[in-house]
């Protein structure tokens, strides 16, 4: 499974933002599949599943936690404009790193022989893109200020791409880690980037560096992530230059480089074409609204999946045993996403208003919709590592492709004519729509009847539904208030679990909780 979660565009943006990029771009194939290294000194699938998932879901909740007491506090400062250049800086950031990556580091990890070598040639790489993406940045700045109408946004993004070149140097531990399955290691390095990124990023808000606290927050963060990956795993900094291993690994990794440069269509090009066509202050709350409605889900997502694939991949010629495990993870994911993604939609309008402030009413309807968004990509990711273990990856690259076809084709004419409103609704109906592609393939690549897979998330989506029209309903009646928004979210969630044990006679809460029963006993360990 690509780590890709673990560099830096998902270190600004998930632990700052949420995980906007933070899904792994770098979708596994068939020859990943065929190659995976995998220590035979693993405990069982599942266990190790699901004690992994709780160490990187850890990170996750800390980090998603950050990202939202941060934001409602740098958005009390900054202005939607400020946001919006800052969008268009870690989008772009988002696109490069993915460049730079390369699919190295699953290529490194997926290997048996030669590996220092591989992360002494993977470092070569690394900094070669590196110099060569930053060089070009510097030669286009003034094409990208005449793009965006902004001449902040070319020196954003050259400064961000200081990442790039820290990043590298954590690359050699980050690759044995990874390739040693030590989620523990990798997820206490994520939050201790989540941490210093905040506080470095609010400290420097109040002191007046406008967006450029942020874009400090996050060099330091990446900083910080790199040392603790180091002192985690010893690893060889030492770079070489044989060109025979150079062309294997960006042979392996070219494929995946065309996977990431797919995933930025669909998850990135949305906000560029905003920026041009409506403006880099809308883009600002289009951004907002993108990194609170699809944190949630994404962050779960993210979570799983970046353990899901090396799981999936030890079981993968057990289809029985394959279609069990895949069910439970997304009946499991379903569990908790749904409360929290409805339950945000439902709020909306409380929520920005009392937690963001009057200056982003306009976030209001986007957050509602695009949460809904955040709800089926919580699933859509696992689902396609479940599609990916099986060697059935044409059908998400099908999927990818009319995906980023309509994206790019219709993004534009719908932003002219009903504004961000209808960008949300665009792209929210898109993954709707990829959400029940994936369902169906899901069922079909296991051999099993669509029912099978659809009725263990029917009593998690009729409860979040239920959840949702009450909390519709109280919301628009009662005050406005941070007591208010604290009641009706206790409220909203206690209510799911009422509807939830009674529709699925209490299997549900029950499963979930042998879950956690089973993840806690990994907390802590290497």
């Amino acid at each position: 499974m690509s780590s890709h979660e673990q560099i830096i565009s998902s270190r600004i943006a998930g632990y700052l933002f949420g995980p906007f990029l933070s899904v792994d771009l770098h979708l596994p194939t068939e020859r990943i599949i065929r190659n995976m290294h995998i220590p035979n000194s693993l405990p069982s699938a599942g266990t190790q599943a699901v004690r992994n998932i709780s160490y990187v879901g850890f990170s996750q909740l800390a980090s998603m936690l950050l990202s939202i007491g941060t934001v409602a506090i740098v958005a009390r400062i900054l202005t939607p404009e400020d946001f919006g250049v800052l969008g268009i800086g870690i989008v772009l950031i988002g696109l490069f790193s993915g460049i730079q990556d390369f699919g190295i580091l699953p290529s490194v990890v997926q290997r048996d022989t030669r590996i220092e070598d591989s992360i002494s040639v993977g470092i070569t790489l690394r900094v070669i893109i590196a110099v060569l993406i930053s060089g070009g940045v510097v030669a286009a700045s003034p094409l990208l200020s005449d793009f965006f109408g902004n001449a902040a946004i070319p020196l954003v993004v050259m400064v961000l791409c200081v990442n790039l070149f820290v990043s590298v140097a954590g690359f050699p531990s980050q690759a044995v880690l990874t390739r040693s399955l030590r989620f523990s290691n990798l997820a206490i390095a994520g939050v201790l980037q989540a941490i210093t990124t905040s506080s470095v990023s609010i400290a420097l808000v109040f002191l007046g560096f406008s967006y450029w606290s942020i874009v400090f927050g996050s060099i330091l963060g990446t900083i910080v992530f790199v040392v603790s990956l180091m002192r985690f795993q010893k690893a060889s900094l030492r770079p070489k230059l044989e060109i025979p291993l150079m062309k294997d690994l960006l042979g392996f990794g070219s494929h995946l480089l065309v996977v990431s440069l797919m995933g930025f269509v669909v998850f990135g090009i949305d906000q560029i074409i905003v920026a041009r066509v409506l403006g880099v202050a809308v883009l600002g709350v289009y951004f907002v609204a993108v990194r609170f409605g699809r944190t949630i889900g994404e962050q779960m997502a993210s979570a799983v999946s970046r353990v899901l694939f090396p799981t999936m991949s030890r079981i993968k010629d057990d289809l029985e045993r394959l279609k069990v495990s895949s069910i439970q993870t997304i009946r499991m994911i379903s569990i908790l996403a749904v409360p929290l993604s409805l339950g945000l939609s439902a709020l909306s309008p409380l929520f920005v208003r009392v937690v963001l402030g009057e200056g982003w009413v306009e976030a209001i309807v986007p957050v509602a919709i695009i949460s809904c968004q955040g709800l089926f990509q919580s699933l859509i990711l696992p689902i396609a590592n479940v599609i990916f273990s099986v060697g059935k990856p044409r059908y998400i690259s099908i999927q990818a492709s009319v995906q980023g076809l309509l994206i790019v084709t219709l993004t534009y004419p719908v932003a002219m004519a009903f504004g961000i409103d209808g960008v949300c609704l665009l792209t929210t109906f898109l993954s709707l729509a990829v959400f029940i592609y994936s369902i169906v393939i899901m069922a079909k690549v296991l051999r099993t009847r669509l029912m099978e897979v659809v009725r263990p998330l029917i009593p998690s989506y009729v409860s979040g539904i239920v959840m949702f029209v009450i909390l519709v309903v109280l919301c628009a009646a009662l005050p406005e208030s941070i007591w208010t928004l604290a009641f009706l979210a206790a409220l909203g969630f206690a209510l799911y679990l009422i509807m939830l044990h009674i529709l699925s006679e209490g299997r549900d809460i029950r499963a979930f909780l042998a879950i956690l029963r089973g993840a806690l006993p990994g907390i802590g360990q290497s």
